[in-house]
């Protein structure tokens, strides 16, 4: 029986059909029985018959070569959550669980449930509250340690004790999880939170077992200091080409069929300073698409500087990402990842952005964003843009330059995500207090309502048009209800 058994939350332990922008429907509080979200939403991906996981959660993976390496296969299991009582008895020791957004306090989560005023707990949380809620866990007590990106949101809540976790760990794995897990095999009694440091290159080992959506990362940290990004806080580094294509390969061999390349910018891929370096990017792509399995390549982040910068190597990175499309529109394959926009203001962008628009200045911010979506537009890429409402400080006249740059953009194809801004922990702005939709100014509306008015204009292309303004009408009658007559302007741009 092993002494450590890692394992995650079912919607966490899920691939969504191959769909990683679908997962974020997870944030929302559905009133439905979760069994029933299982079936449609989340389905479990291949387990294998004594309930290990054939496909985990990227980070989980990563976690456990680094206590295999220590400890011994025997001694350390990726388990399924649904079959937990297989595998934790009176002899495991510790129980690791990864998480993303165990509180539904993200970005996402707490934008849209309290934009929509919905009721309830998202799916993340309740999923993660029934994960600890398991009665092997009650019955055999091994110690309960969570960790991954969402690990802060249950101290700053001030439910670990509540929640019956043991210990919290911050930060990235590789800088000292082993010696967290040695000390508690050995009965010593951690409790609370943990920080660890920063790894170097050579202690992040490849992963062992096949990860979600073929997962595969490329680079780790950005460095462009964008105060409200955690991942921004990450030390930069490129994995060798070497690695990824092991665990690519790794990935395909166990069925996978995507190989979703992780990254905070895949412009920064071998890259020393803040402009792309061609040969690597290139070759990256070239090898990737080489391996004998792949049917499609998906980016998770890029930046819009590089992308207007290097309009050619757009074209080129284009170009492979359309051959191996999962995404279809009016019938045509076209490539998509998320990208940030976050502000249309100069001033917050110097504020808190300064490095987002290297190698060009904050105050050539808007242009940057238009020349690089004209970009990548025109090479395919349709990306999904976030946009952040509310920073600290935000002024009216902020706000207006972002709607100004968000309405310059209606001519092009991307699809928003308005988000409030929200305090992470481990970052510059950790202190600061989180956008309320109950402060926001008109403005602030105004920009939620044009980017979904754009959203709803350009990707229900292939609806009934009487099913389109059907949707239009009831969500402007949903917003005067709710929000009242201030909201006009931003409910018109919906109905226009």
């Amino acid at each position: 029986m092993a002494r450590i058994v890692l394992t995650a939350s079912p919607v966490e332990m899920s691939d969504f059909n191959l769909n990683p922008f679908v997962a974020f429907s997870a944030g929302f509080p559905f009133p439905v029985p979760l069994s029933i979200l299982r079936r449609r939403i989340y389905p479990a991906p291949r387990i294998n018959p004594d309930g290990t996981a054939v496909f985990a959660p990227y980070g989980l993976r990563k976690v456990e070569s680094l206590l295999v390496d220590r400890f011994g296969e025997e001694d350390v299991k990726v388990v399924h959550p649904y079959y937990l009582d297989r595998h934790v008895t009176s002899e495991t020791r510790v129980v690791g669980i990864s998480t993303m957004d165990p509180m539904g306090i993200g970005f996402v989560s707490r934008t849209y449930t309290s934009i929509l005023r919905l009721n309830g707990k998202p799916v993340t949380r309740r999923e993660f509250e029934w994960l600890l809620r398991k009665k092997t866990l009650r019955k055999c007590r091994p110690k309960i340690v969570v960790g991954g990106s969402g690990a802060w949101q249950i101290p700053v809540l001030g439910l670990q004790e509540k929640l019956g976790v043991d210990l919290v760990v911050l930060g990235q794995a590789e800088a000292g999880v082993v010696d967290i897990f040695e000390k508690l095999l050995n009965g010593e009694n951690i409790k609370g939170v943990v920080e660890v440091d920063q790894p170097e290159l050579k202690d992040i080992p490849s992963i062992r077992n096949p990860s979600l959506y073929g997962t595969v990362e490329v680079t780790r940290g950005c460095g462009r200091g964008c105060s409200f990004c955690s991942p921004n806080m990450r030390r930069r580094i490129s994995i060798p080409l070497e690695m990824v294509l092991k665990e690519a390969s790794l990935n395909l061999k166990a069925g996978s069929r995507m190989i979703l390349l992780q990254t905070e910018d895949i412009y920064l891929y071998g890259s020393k300073g803040f402009k792309p370096n061609r040969e690597s990017l290139m070759e990256l792509f070239s090898k990737i698409s080489e391996l004998e399995g792949l049917e499609y390549i998906q980016v998770a982040h890029a930046a819009l500087a590089p992308a207007a910068w290097s309009a050619e190597l757009t074209e080129m990175i284009g170009e492979i990402l359309i051959d191996y499309s999962l995404w279809r529109r009016n019938g045509e394959a076209y490539a998509t990842f998320e990208v940030g926009i976050e502000t249309g203001s100069p001033r917050l962008m110097k504020k808190y952005m300064a490095g987002k628009p290297k190698p060009y200045s904050p105050e050539e911010w808007p242009k940057v964003v238009k020349e690089a979506i004209i970009t990548l537009n025109s090479s395919g890429i349709y990306p999904l843009a976030t946009i952040i409402i509310g920073m600290p400080g935000e002024r009216v006249e902020d706000a207006v330059e972002t709607l100004k740059l968000v309405e310059e953009l209606d001519d092009q194809l991307l699809f928003y995500v308005p988000l409030l801004f929200t305090a992470e922990r481990n970052t510059p702005l950790e202190n600061s207090r989180n956008a309320d939709t109950k402060a926001l100014a008109e403005v602030q509306w105004e920009i939620i309502g044009e980017c979904w008015r754009q959203n709803i204009d350009k990707w229900a292309q292939n609806k009934a048009s009487t099913i389109k303004l059907a949707a239009k009408i009831l969500f402007q009658l949903y917003y005067r209800w709710k929000h009242g007559e201030a909201l006009g302007k931003a409910l018109d741009r919906l109905i226009s």
